[in-house]
């Protein structure tokens, strides 16, 4: 609704103008509005996001992982990255399409822990380098549990270790590695 009476607004505007100038001007370019719905650069919606997959996968919730996941790839979707310079831009990039192929793992496998789990291992990584190229709002803890798969690192909001590679089964296995502040 909102396009469409842009749309006539514009298409009625420049026919006036053109109408009243008795001229052609090849130079007029149609002002539109932006009618997208884009976040102003920050990371917090993605963090919190992020913080959601992991929870669920704590309360081994693959449901709940799942939606998270979905919201999350929503989210690099609807950030406005225009402020970025071009270098941010690229790391950007990079990093949006790992985090988007990652989600859409966690978000298929409705059902399958070990495989969001697996997908999320891989998403903690990519969420990490966000955090190192741009920084956060909160602070983090960035944990790491030397069992799953060799060792892996998540980030976590709570000083507290809780595993989401397990959930219930080794809740608390794992350290802080390093904190984000």
């Amino acid at each position: 609704m909102k396009i469409t009476f842009l749309t006539i607004a514009t298409m009625v505007f420049g026919l006036t103008s053109f109408a009243k100038s008795g001229s052609e001007n090849l130079n007029a370019k149609p002002i539109i509005a932006k009618t997208e719905n884009l976040i102003a650069f920050s990371t917090t919606e993605i963090i919190k996001e992020y913080l959601n997959i992991k929870n669920a996968l704590v309360k081994s919730n693959s449901k709940r992982a799942s939606q998270s996941a979905t919201a999350l790839e929503l989210t690099f979707k609807t950030i406005d990255v225009t402020a970025l310079s071009a270098a941010q831009k690229t790391v950007w990039i990079k990093i949006g399409v790992e985090a988007r192929k990652q989600t859409k793992a966690i978000a298929s496998n409705t059902g399958k822990l070990d495989r969001q789990r697996k997908a999320f291992q891989q998403l903690s990584t990519t969420i990490n380098e966000l955090v190192t190229a741009f920084g956060s709002t909160q602070k983090l803890y960035q944990d790491f549990c030397p069992m799953y798969e060799g060792g892996s690192m998540w980030l976590s909001e709570n000083k507290d270790i809780k595993n989401p590679f397990y959930g219930a089964q080794m809740l608390t296995c794992g350290r802080i590695q390093e904190t984000d502040e």
